[in-house]
């Protein structure tokens, strides 16, 4: 798995634990879940940004396209 792959999939679970975080926080009270939750949702949302600017020189190449697809008939 290339790295783009792997913080473009953390960045997902973060914003996954973002909103119940947030909603427990508030509901409950608890500043510190409600901070935990808002932090995770800017990590979640700067994450992809930051993979847009890595250096993807070192990627291996795949073939991809309908021709390259063994499924089609």
């Amino acid at each position: 798995m290339d790295r783009k792959l792997k913080t473009e999939s953390i960045s997902l679970l973060l914003l996954f634990a973002a909103f119940p975080l947030t909603s427990f926080g508030k509901t409950l009270g608890s500043t510190p879940v409600w901070w935990a939750g808002l932090l995770c949702l800017v990590a979640g949302g700067a994450l992809p940004v930051v993979t847009r600017f890595m250096d993807h020189s070192g990627d291996r190449i795949r073939d991809v396209g309908i021709e390259f697809d063994d499924r089609t008939s």
